[in-house]
């Protein structure tokens, strides 16, 4: 009996003809029936391949196969063996890689846009192996690149690059520049810094163009330090608009006559005119012209005038008869300022009147955030 052996264990219906079959063409040892279509049994390993085939022509399905003897354990330490291969390989590929930065990190930033720093280290990288990349030089070029920041330092730390920057002091002009105004004229009601230096109070009225917040801090050392300005600001807005009515009033009045005219124009000069004097003493004209030569090179061009009689009237309206409708014209003026979904807290208005004249300012109170 051969030493080497390999154990099958078969799975199949009428298993009895099927292992007698089997018996015939090659020898078993061990045969065991765990159950009425599960046997398991012994053959020479020399015999395994050809022990497969003869197992599917008998009409039985091959559940495991176990390596028994010397060749079990020589697979084992095969395999083993395998395992240790595939970490020192791993190993090596990790200490290459290790030799390269995988990633640019920037610290230090109040102002300046991150992506764009590192877009811009990136593209200034000769290469990615850290033995070739200069922090030095690459920090020179961080710094004359942007005129805001005033020193930057640049470390290899691991498998990144890490920058950090200090931003400059902006000037007395740039300080304005970023700074939050106020676009509205109002009083303000509530004030929620989130980062800058204030430039007003609650129930300070404010114009349009004022300084809200500067951006700023004074640090605890007495250090001033820019950052970008950011607050929540509440204040009152006045929204005003006006109509003018007048007691006595010339108006000019189409009468429904037209006279048309028309010529034909090559360029600016005039090849084709309709005749005839415009029989209006007084009149409002209008002009339309169109090309007419979309298939000639010729730029022929056909103008239409058209002239419409006007006679001058004179009105006398009371303001007392039209008080209201001048009022809720203001008003309808005011309201197309307002921004969505925004309430309003007052509405009132004055008459002022001089001369037959009446001048009416609506305003409208609303609550809005300035600071944004």
């Amino acid at each position: 009996m051969s030493k080497r052996k390999t154990k099958i264990k078969v799975k199949g219906l009428n298993q009895e003809r099927a292992l007698n079959n089997l018996v015939k063409k090659i020898k078993i040892y061990n045969l065991k029936r765990e159950n009425h279509d599960e046997s398991e049994f012994e053959v020479d390993h020399i015999n395994k391949r050809e022990l497969k085939k003869l197992i599917s022509s008998v009409g039985l399905e091959v559940v495991s196969i176990t390596y028994q003897g010397a060749f079990k354990k020589i697979k084992r330490i095969i395999t083993s063996y395998g395992l240790i291969v595939a970490l020192l390989f791993c190993s090596i590929i990790y200490a290459f890689q290790y030799n390269f930065v995988l990633k640019i990190s920037i610290f230090g930033l109040k102002t300046l846009n991150k992506s764009e720093i590192i877009s811009f280290v990136d593209k200034n990288l000769p290469s990615r192996m850290k033995s070739k990349i200069d922090t030095q030089s690459l920090e020179r070029m961080i710094k004359n690149h942007y005129e805001n920041i005033s020193s930057v330092s640049v470390a290899i730390v691991g498998q990144s690059l890490v920058v950090n920057v200090n931003e400059g002091i902006l000037s007395d002009e740039e300080v304005l520049q970023e700074a939050i105004v106020s676009e509205y004229d109002g009083l303000i009601t509530d004030i929620n810094l989130i980062q800058g230096t204030l430039a007003v109070d609650v129930g300070d009225v404010v114009k349009k163009g004022d300084l809200l917040v500067y951006p700023y801090i004074i640090d605890s050392q007495g250090n001033k330090r820019t950052i970008k300005p950011q607050a929540e600001i509440y204040a009152d807005v006045w929204i005003k608009a006006n109509e003018t009515h007048y007691d006595y009033f010339i108006k000019k009045e189409r009468t429904g006559k037209i006279f048309q005219k028309r010529e034909v124009c090559l360029n600016n000069l005039v090849i084709y005119s309709t005749h005839g004097e415009i029989p209006f003493n007084d009149y409002e004209m209008e002009k339309t012209s169109i090309f007419i030569s979309k298939n000639n090179i010729l730029p022929l061009k056909k103008i239409n005038y058209c002239y419409y009689e006007v006679i001058t009237k004179e009105y006398v309206e009371k303001f007392e008869d039209v008080r209201e409708i001048i009022i809720e014209k203001a008003r309808e003026k005011a309201l197309i300022f307002l921004q969505k979904n925004e309430i309003i807290k007052e509405e009132k208005y004055t008459i002022r009147e001089a001369g037959g004249i009446q001048q009416i300012e609506y305003v409208i109170t609303v609550s809005r955030d300035i600071g944004g």
